[in-house]
């Protein structure tokens, strides 16, 4: 009852919001009519715009605007014009509409940094930086929060340097780095509340209830969303008071209180709806399906989700989209429709390849293209050189005839110092090359492991589907979406944190075990002096070994129960990593394959790359085998011993 209490008094404030609004709107239009003085009546346009924007009258908001920047450029009012810009862009922008929002801004800025304006420059640098930001452009969204914060410190704006620290909090917390976000965040807060800025305080609120639903503490989210909801209330903010009644309708739906969190869903799924907030609208209406779908009312969840996709794909919001894909492949995969659960699941899988295969493609066309010219330019330069020797020869040779012996020995000289020039400069060309060569045969080979290790998951789940187990393929489907999705961003890294790795082989291990039955245990230590978050390693380096001990050790018990344990551990200056497990030894397994020597292609590539990381970085790097033996001399299983050196990570912020 009180729940339903308070939902009653939000729609009321909301209601009371909108009168308000509309009255101070009416005043506006009220003086925009009046106005004799062109210079008035673009400072009453534009203000008018705003309040446009704030209740959600998008096409309105951009008429006021347009209105304002025509006259701005009749009169030559420079302020107007970089202030109806900067209007567009703001209304653009919460549309979703990224493309022109950017452009707008950008002839704002160049109009306020005309002016010498230095706040206002910043500020519009910092709006940038959100839309970057909201398209998950992360390294240009913090280069733009930083070069504004830098603005606004040069002219002391504390307000600016408030919300640029907020921003830069945002950006961490979309990379999980929740330390981090919590610090700017914390930070933005402080300055606000120094300030007297109640929206600022109810940002940072929200921010910080963020945080801790990624960290999934509720009780503390839930505080902080209440908290930001009180304060919008009493400043009547509108879109702060939907934001913070979303964000308290995905803790319910954590906590499956399912019929509290559409109950939130719906109300501000209407008020977005009527804001014109297309990006704000694909979230809650994705919000209401994953709802549904927690619930199993498949035919509800798949109706919502299917509407959040399309709304996606239409104003090209690839997170919304993504997300959409993959939990429409979960909801096929539970209902058994096999067909339809790959064909969404591809959706996901090919527009994060494409991203990641683009980056990489581009990355190896400039390399390629580098080593094309540079080839080019040596041999150019050798033949000038060449050439240019034989006619001073020749030269030399036709007016110094009286001194003919003098001009050989000199001509012979010439060249011998010419070649020798060239035999340096190709050796040290052919030196870079192989360099080269060298650094690509490793991404070449990190690239192979990512297929090798997705086809052995697909295998899993192809197994649990032929045999009818629609529940275990479901489970395998879900953990195995986690893991590709870390598989996928982490490829695109020569190095990634330990503590990536250990995740992954979390995911992967118990990928394993769920498709073994449980037919072994697991356990992962790590030393309490290693710092995983700073120490560094190449991405899916360990699993192979992992993966061996697994399949050539422990499926192969029938007496007693498989045990895996991975250490991780300092020694000497070198990183050391322990794969022990009691399975049936190497010896065994040999035999089992017939004599043979046969090792995975994971574990072959895993080695390779170990050889390669040597080479390029003369590390050292060593891997030992150790057969372990009961007192009768049986076998009791295998301890795999990798040294790796130490890397830190220097990209930590402080």
């Amino acid at each position: 009852m009180k729940k339903l209490l308070t939902c009653f008094f939000i729609f009321f404030f909301s209601t009371f919001t909108l009168t308000a609004q509309q009255r101070q709107i009416d005043s506006l239009k009220s003086l925009v009519s009046k106005d004799r003085d062109d210079t008035l009546k673009v400072q009453h346009l534009n203000k008018l715009s705003n309040a446009y924007c704030d209740q959600g009258e998008m096409h309105k908001a951009l008429d006021c605007a347009k209105s304002a920047l025509n006259l701005s450029l009749k009169i030559n009012h420079v302020p107007g014009q970089a202030k109806s810009y900067s209007n567009m862009a703001f209304a653009y922008y919460l549309q979703a509409d990224y493309n022109n929002a950017l452009s707008y801004y950008s002839k704002s800025l160049a109009i306020t940094q005309s002016m010498g304006n230095t706040s206002g420059a910043a500020s519009i640098i910092s709006s940038m930086g959100l839309i970057y930001d909201a398209q998950g452009k992360l390294p240009d969204a913090l280069s733009y929060f930083f070069k504004a914060m830098k603005l606004a410190e040069e002219v002391n704006d504390k307000k600016l340097i408030a919300t640029c620290t907020g921003n830069i909090g945002d950006a961490y917390l979309y990379q999980e780095d929740y330390a981090q976000a919590l610090t700017y965040f914390m930070k933005s807060y402080k300055l606000y509340a120094e300030l007297g800025s109640k929206s600022g305080e109810t940002y940072n609120l929200e921010c910080i209830g963020n945080v801790y639903f990624k960290k999934r503490d509720y009780a503390k989210a839930l505080d902080y969303y209440n908290r930001a909801l009180k304060i919008s209330e009493e400043i009547n903010d509108k879109r702060s008071i939907s934001s913070a009644i979303g964000n308290i309708g995905r803790v319910y739906a954590a906590d499956s209180n399912y019929k509290q969190a559409l109950n939130y869903f719906t109300s501000v799924l209407k008020q977005s709806e009527e804001m014109g907030n297309q990006a704000e609208v694909a979230k809650y209406v994705y919000n209401i399906g994953q709802v549904y779908l927690d619930q199993k009312k498949y035919k509800d969840a798949e109706k919502y989700i299917t509407k959040s996709v399309k709304i996606a794909d239409s104003i090209s919001n690839k997170n919304v989209e993504q997300e959409g894909n993959e939990r429409l492949s979960e909801l096929y995969a539970q209902t058994g429709q096999w067909q339809k659960a790959y064909a969404s699941y591809r959706k996901y899988t090919i527009s994060k390849d494409s991203l990641l295969n683009d980056d990489k493609s581009k990355q190896i066309g400039k390399l390629e293209a580098k080593y094309e010219y540079d080839k080019q330019i040596a041999i150019k330069q050798a033949d000038v050189e060449k050439d240019k020797a034989i006619s001073e020869a020749a030269s030399k040779k036709q007016r110094l005839i009286i001194f003919l012996i003098a001009a050989v020995a000199l001509s012979i000289l010439l060249i011998t110092v010419l070649i020798f020039w060239l035999w340096r400069t190709t050796r040290k060309e052919k030196l870079n090359i192989e360099k080269q060569k060298v650094a690509m045969e490793l991404k070449a080979l990190r690239a192979q492991m990512n297929p090798h290790f997705i086809f052995n998951a697909i295998n899993s789940i192809q197994h649990f589907i032929l045999n009818n187990d629609s529940k275990a393929a479901h489970m395998h489907l879900s953990r195995f979406s986690q893991l590709i999705r870390k598989v996928l961003e982490n490829s695109r890294f020569e190095s990634i944190p330990l503590a990536e790795e250990i995740k992954m082989l979390e995911l992967y291990l118990e990928l394993e075990s769920l498709r073994f039955s449980s037919k072994f245990n697991y356990r992962i230590i790590v030393d309490s002096s290693i710092d995983t978050e700073k120490i560094l390693i190449s991405p899916l380096i360990i699993q192979p070994f992992v993966e061996n001990a697994i399949w050539h050790g422990l499926m192969h018990l029938k007496e007693r129960q498989g045990e895996l344990l991975i250490g991780f551990e300092k020694q000497n200056g070198s990183l050391k990593c322990i794969i022990d497990d009691n399975g049936i030894g190497r010896k065994r397994s040999m035999e089992l394959k017939k004599g043979t020597m046969h090792e995975s292609m994971g574990l072959s590539i895993a080695k390779e790359r170990l050889q390669i990381v040597n080479m390029l970085n003369k590390a050292k790097t060593s891997v030992k085998l150790i057969d372990k033996t009961n007192m009768d001399g049986t076998a009791s299983g295998t301890i795999v011993e990798l040294f790796m050196p130490v890397i830190l990570n220097k990209l930590i912020y402080a």
